[in-house]
């Protein structure tokens, strides 16, 4: 035990809510060995249930402790089921796929919210339970769908149980798919194609039915599954959510309730089971009673429906930190520590580099101001009934993606001005002679969209190519263009068909057009608009949902010396699932579909902007002359993309972005802004692909300098 120092605090004073605060402490260094966590097996005698917190999703040397005390919690008081802030059906899958010897990296990135799974530093328990998993066991307990598992595999499973136990679900299988991920991805219960009644009814009734069976692990977990679903669904049907500096907020009872719900049910499954589970602070609170701040009080934690259940078999261990600053959308953000809060307890003590303390103590039955619910906002609450004990990070680092070529070896299966596109203006849409027009029927659409489908994987490449591109980058506010700059780069792409990666980039040269005193941080602040393969992302291009969109052929034209079909497309839904957006939009355009192969080879696509959040307009962080903007909002995107084939494939050649919106400045004053971005890509190579993985990419502007014998190799 040489990492341990038992510390009654006289070295700790602090005046906190008018009171000495002089805690028991543990003091660990900053790389303790898995037996310097004894002191838990005193702490933790009787207990079944102990929660793992964490203040943020983010923190990746977080990660790494809590593994370690897992591993310790394993080997040493025999805890042998770890539960995860994960599906309930998509971490069960993943149980069943690692049983069956399917690769355990694999199982847990298509089971696991991927905050854990796909970053480098949660790969210690990836190895720890890979090395001891004929011994352990894996639980999800969130009402959410959080993987692959569920968004390709829980509706086809969930309808051949219904099948197998002769229960007739009255809605369509795609139909369900399609609510599935309108409730996963866009938060909303789009009513389109399954009313939420036929929803409620529908899956009560199978629960019904599933009850009648003889007890069984799949008996429990497809109950479990489809109560999971129900109180999904009603969620995102009742609830409007509630915009504030908290990470939970009445906006979470329903999900809260459902995940103790089927933290007990696995208990109850399972009376003989120790559960870890690695989740959220917030969800791990043990009572909220002593809280009176408005928003914040009406919260119900999953953690008080385990304590009441449970009573001293579970406890709650939360990680709290006095960082003054925190990891968002990679950057740092200053957050001050509240003096004579909590954290400035730690901050100001100069304590080891973690600290254990226990809440069973009389100095933590006190009032203190503490940011548990928040990374900026300090409530007023008892330390001692929120969680059970604390384990203090003097520093914490921020996880870091997987690189996505490794994860690929894993997973693998297979002159500028502004032009208004809001309708199709350039002039191979306008001025081309047509060779013949012919009109035709909305089914005949939809057999040629089926027939593009079908030929993605003819058409465009699924292996990894490199390619360079060259783009002009243009940003203006009302009439004066303030940024206006050209770079090459070398991209790697993993391939076109199977692949959501992003590509990768490095810029090489850079020649600035125009160059204000406002300056972007680097090229990552365009890379949506740089690049969106729509073979990719196009959401009327997946099996299943493009018979919801709306399809009519126009014309046949001669395009690039191939006759080609002319095909309208619109979204009748504004919802992120069938537009890809975070703001509701009319989503339309056009598709240029060659009829000798069905390939696509012009996409023109438009989002005109119907409804922007909120939440979205604040965090325009502008400088210097540009510094009085503290708002925006979009109003329309429009992006133009075209297909070359090259040899084999077909590659994008050329595509043109354009956003616009308004700006505001403090006194609610606006300007309207433009960012139009060109792009052209030559040099495809498909046989030797230069590898760009995502810890080498350079985005920065002050690392690359200006070439002249590159730029005769592009024209825009």
């Amino acid at each position: 035990m040489k990492n341990i120092t038992i510390v009654l605090c006289s070295l700790f004073s602090l005046v906190l809510s008018a009171q000495e605060f002089n805690p028991k402490t543990i003091n660990l260094l900053q790389n303790p060995e898995i037996t310097d966590f004894s002191f838990l097996k005193e702490e933790l005698k009787d207990v079944k249930v102990v929660m793992l917190g964490e203040n943020t999703h983010f923190d990746g040397n977080v990660f790494e402790m809590k593994t370690k005390i897992v591993q310790y919690l394993y080997q040493e008081m025999g805890f042998t089921t770890i539960a995860f802030e994960s599906g309930i059906y998509d971490v069960w899958k993943a149980q069943k796929s690692i049983s069956e010897g399917q690769n355990v990296k694999e199982a847990l990135s298509n089971s696991l919210f991927s905050i854990w799974a796909k970053r480098n530093e949660f790969q210690s328990f990836i190895n720890f339970y890979d090395a001891n998993k004929k011994n352990l066991k894996i639980f999800g307990f969130d009402y959410q769908i959080t993987g692959n598992n569920g968004n390709v595999l829980l509706a086809k499973d969930l309808f051949e149980y219904a099948k197998k136990i002769n229960h007739k679900i009255k809605f369509k299988q795609e139909d369900f798919e399609l609510l599935l991920e309108s409730v996963t991805n866009s938060g909303m219960f789009d009513e389109e194609d399954i009313s939420y009644e036929q929803f409620k009814i529908e899956l009560s009734s199978f629960k019904n039915k599933i009850s009648l069976q003889k007890d069984s692990e799949e008996k429990f977990y497809w109950n479990q599954t489809v109560k999971s679903l129900l109180e999904l669904g009603h969620d995102a049907f009742v609830k409007e959510e509630i915009l504030s500096t908290f990470n939970t907020t009445s906006y979470d009872n329903i999900r809260d309730k459902q995940m103790a719900d089927n933290l007990i049910a696995y208990l109850r499954q399972n009376p003989e089971a120790k559960i870890i589970c690695w989740g959220a602070n917030a969800h791990f609170v043990n009572n909220m009673s002593s809280i009176n701040e408005p928003i914040l009080k009406e919260f119900v934690p999953m953690g008080s429906y385990i304590k009441k259940e449970l009573k001293n078999k579970v406890y709650s261990l939360a990680s709290v930190t006095a960082e003054d600053s925190i990891f968002l959308q990679n950057k740092w953000h200053q957050t001050p520590i509240k003096k004579h809060s909590f954290e400035y307890f730690f901050k100001e003590t100069k304590t080891s580099p973690h600290v254990f303390i226990s809440s069973n103590q009389s100095e933590m039955q006190i009032l203190a101001w503490n940011r548990l619910f928040s990374p900026i906002t300090f409530v007023e609450s008892k330390l001692n009934e929120l969680h059970d004990g604390y384990l203090y990070f003097r520093s914490v680092t921020p996880s870091t993606i997987i690189d996505s070529d490794e994860e690929n070896k894993v997973f693998k299966t297979k002159d500028i001005h502004t032009v208004n596109l809001s309708e199709p203006k350039d002039d191979e849409l306008k001025k081309t002679d047509l060779n013949e027009v012919v009109i035709y029927g909305k089914r005949t659409a939809y057999q040629v969209m089926k027939n593009v489908i079908e030929s993605l994987e003819k058409n465009y490449p699924d292996n990894p190519f490199s390619s360079s591109m060259k783009t002009n980058i243009q940003a203006k506010i009302s009439t004066i263009t303030y940024l206006d700059f050209v770079f090459i780069a070398e991209q790697y792409d993993l391939g076109y068909v199977n692949h959501i990666n992003r590509s990768t980039k490095n810029i090489k040269e850079l020649r600035w057009n125009k160059k204000s005193d406002f300056l972007s941080e680097s090229l990552r602040e365009y890379h949506g608009l740089m690049y969106n393969c729509p073979i990719k992302y196009a959401p009327f291009l997946k099996k299943g949902k493009f018979k919801k969109f709306i399809f009519q052929i126009e014309e046949t034209k001669i395009f690039n010396n191939e006759e080609v079909f002319v095909i309208h497309f619109s979204s009748p839904r504004n919802h992120s699932t069938f537009t890809r957006r975070v703001f509701l939009s009319d989503y339309s355009g056009y598709l240029y579909v060659n009829k000798k192969d069905f390939a696509i080879v012009k996409i023109f696509e438009n989002w005109s902007v119907t409804e922007f959040p909120e939440q979205f307009r604040e965090g325009f962080n502008l400088k210097n002359s540009l510094s009085k903007y503290t708002s925006k909002e979009y109003k329309n995107e429009s992006i133009l993309t075209d297909f070359t084939k090259i040899g084999e494939y077909y590659f994008i050649t050329k595509s043109k972005s354009i956003l616009s919106g308004n700006v505001y400045n403090n006194t609610s004053d606006k300007d309207e802004f433009e960012i139009i971005v060109n792009s052209n890509w030559n040099n495809f190579n498909i046989q030797n692909p230069i590898q760009i993985k995502n810890k080498e990419e350079e985005h920065s502007f002050e690392k690359v300098k200006y070439n002249a014998g590159f730029w005769n190799d592009f024209k825009f």
